[in-house]
């Protein structure tokens, strides 16, 4: 924790050094907005005892941007703070209130060069949603993915430098401290099953189980760099990508040691560690205009990782500790994970009628290679994803559907909405999600968390 703090004082001092250079003229800016998410769930035996309504989010957003500059050049100081409040239990300190700085960041800016340090949120790739390229920053899953990933994304504390000239531009980021995806709490309605198979396995059998999160070290072995080149060539906007960094994800390492004499000691016998993995990845993607349509793509391929396999249900069907253990006994030498590259690629359209009606569809393609078991997020998905927007009202009321579809194990998610602009600053809207398929699939595991909702935002 200490060695955590001292980097982000490392990185504060280094923020103000560079974002105030020698400058003329000087303004502070002041802005953000305030936001109440109201979720009402459609199946409500899964709630917390207590409550009838799922009041999910309240979102305060404050932004505060200082900047010193000249002709030539520019200093910024920029803060994206968070304040949400939650009574269902998703925090977990006491006042179901969470405050968040999402980023801080300094940067020296001139035409040709930029340097920022800090927390940042990056924004890599073409596609929608699904961005194979968009690898740095890890994201806060308590919600699953009912937030959109813009809202999802953690700031990371890193270093950003980015060369230009013309239309070319080279950017690097070095991340030295690690951090991991934020999962749902063991008694979320938003757990994945497979994490609920791991934690039901450590409830049913405590004393033969030992369950232990591994965090990387803070260390220059574990920093992650990213580097990539952009531009425009012709009617055409590219980018190729290459990453060398930790998994925001976890993997599960088991091991079984089923030694009698070992547990008459008080010893275990399943050993559970949550820890997190190097990997590589190399990818681009592209996209132009053709007469009314937008066409995009992009891929990227990964270095091998570890991906579990399913675990054995038996642990589960069984209530007593000596039969537990003798399944235990059976399991030993049994391969949990193997590790294997994959790919992702995605590519679609968009198509916009003036201001009154914009449609967008995408095909997102994931491969794990050589790998016939079944997966925890199984060998292939094939998602089609699209969007459907129309204006009213001289463009105050917005009507549209977002929706999802895995082609390869049939799962799906519904977000119809409509928006409406009271005044150019206050907006609300009402909508649903909907979740649909098998009980083991990514959206099917989510089928009895449907909710309604409501939004109201308010910018300053």
């Amino acid at each position: 924790m200490i060695r955590t703090g001292l980097h982000i004082l490392f990185f504060a001092i280094m923020a103000a050094v560079i974002a105030f250079p020698a400058a003329v003229m000087a303004e502070v800016l002041f802005g953000g907005s305030i936001s109440n998410q109201m979720r009402v769930r459609l199946l409500q035996e899964d709630m917390p005892k207590g409550y009838d309504w799922d009041i999910s989010t309240l979102l305060t957003t404050v932004d505060f941007v200082a900047r010193a500059s000249n002709e030539e050049r520019t200093g910024r100081m920029f803060l994206d703070m968070d304040f949400r409040y939650d009574p269902t239990g998703v925090f977990k300190n006491e006042n179901d209130i969470e405050w968040r700085i999402k980023e801080a960041y300094g940067g020296y800016y001139s035409t040709y060069f930029t340097l920022e340090a800090g927390k940042k949120i990056y924004s890599w790739g073409k596609a929608d949603e699904f961005n194979p390229t968009d690898l740095i920053n890890p994201e806060d899953l308590r919600w699953f993915i009912t937030m959109d990933r813009p809202d999802r994304k953690i700031g990371v504390y890193s270093v950003n430098m980015i060369l230009s000239y013309q239309k070319f531009s080279w950017q690097a980021v070095a991340v030295p401290v690690f951090t991991p995806d934020i999962l749902p709490a063991r008694d979320s309605q938003w757990l994945p099953w497979q994490l609920e198979e791991l934690y039901q396995i450590q409830e049913a059998f405590p004393q033969y189980v030992e369950f232990r999160q591994v965090l990387p070290k803070i260390n220059i072995h574990n920093a992650s760099v990213a580097t990539r080149f952009y531009g425009t060539l012709g009617k055409v906007d590219f980018e190729a990508m290459y990453y060398n960094g930790m998994d925001p994800l976890p993997t599960f390492d088991a091991k079984i040691d089923a030694n009698a004499e070992k547990l008459i000691q008080g010893g275990k016998a399943l050993f559970i560690r949550q820890e997190y993995q190097r990997y590589q990845a190399a990818g681009g993607s592209f996209n132009f205009t053709q007469g009314g349509f937008g066409f995009r793509g992009e891929g990227a391929y990964y270095s091998r990782r570890y991906w579990m396999h399913d675990l054995d249900p038996s642990l589960l069907e069984v209530t007593d500790p000596l039969k537990g253990y003798e399944i235990l006994k059976d399991m030993q030498g049994q391969s949990w994970r193997s590790k294997r590259d994959n790919w992702s690629a995605a590519g679609g359209f968009d198509w916009r009628k003036g201001t009154t009606l914009y449609l967008n569809f995408q095909y997102v393609h994931t491969q794990i290679l050589d790998y016939k078991n079944i997966l925890i997020d199984q060998q292939n998905e094939g998602i089609v994803t699209a969007k459907i927007q129309t204006t009213w009202l001289d463009e105050d009321l917005e009507v549209g559907f977002n929706g999802a579809f895995n082609v390869w194990h049939y799962d799906w998610l519904a977000k119809p909405y409509v928006r409406f602009k009271f005044t150019p600053d206050f907006s609300g809207e009402l909508g649903a999600q909907i979740f649909g398929g098998a009980w083991d699939t990514r959206f099917g595991d989510m089928n009895y968390n449907d909710f309604l909702y409501t939004i109201f935002s308010y910018k300053f």
